[in-house]
């Protein structure tokens, strides 16, 4: 039965050998990395967000007099 992918292509033509796989260090380290700045996001997300309290406006306001 025939493979029905097609082949890789390189710039010299279809390629003879695998692709290279990422080592298993840099992709801890890049995991790492990544989790890394989830945490850092959110503990930011949580140290700044939230509500501020409400202050009342307290100012005197000029009315108009009443009319006639």
């Amino acid at each position: 039965m025939a493979n029905p992918r097609p082949e890789r292509l390189s710039p010299t033509g279809l390629a003879d050998k695998p692709v290279p796989r990422v080592p298993p260090a840099r992709r801890r380290l890049m995991m790492v990395l990544i989790a890394f700045g989830i945490v850092l996001l959110l503990a930011l997300a949580w140290f700044d967000g939230g509500e501020e309290p409400l202050r009342p406006i307290a100012e005197p306001v000029a009315l108009p007099e009443p009319g006639q």
